[in-house]
């Protein structure tokens, strides 16, 4: 008598081998999340980087023109080296301001494979014993 191809396995061998990929499969699943992961981070990094250079361009451009706008605009009086004193001053403060802000962002980053922990942390409470 033939078995059908849509039978169970029975046997030792077949149960192990169907235990077996299961796994795999869980594994496999957790790699690509891993992956995704991994992905998800670099692409954040580099726009975190990109955004930094071009505000710092764009900005230190900016600061420049209107320092020397406003130095040109004061430099038949006597008030040229306050208002050189006075940018210099902002500049700093303002520097300082950013970098505090760039830190506070740098440590709020999302937590790399938090995903991929989650699962995994669901498959072991899936694997316990269940106590009446």
């Amino acid at each position: 008598m033939a078995t059908s191809a849509s039978a169970p396995p029975t046997g030792v061998m077949e149960s192990v081998r169907s235990f077996l990929a299961s796994w795999v499969a869980v594994v496999k699943t957790r790699v690509e999340i891993i992956s995704v992961e991994i992905e998800e981070q670099r692409e954040w990094l580099l726009h975190l980087i990109l955004m930094a250079v071009a505000a710092l361009f764009c900005i230190s451009l900016g600061l420049m023109l209107l320092t020397l706008f406003v130095v040109v605009l004061f430099w038949e009086t006597d008030g040229r080296l306050w208002v050189l004193g006075g940018f210099a001053a902002l500049y700093l403060v303002g520097g300082l301001v950013l970098w505090l802000s760039l830190r506070k962002k740098i440590k709020s980053k999302p937590r790399i494979f938090s995903t991929t922990a989650a699962e995994l942390s669901k498959d072991y409470a899936t694997l316990q014993p269940k106590t009446p």
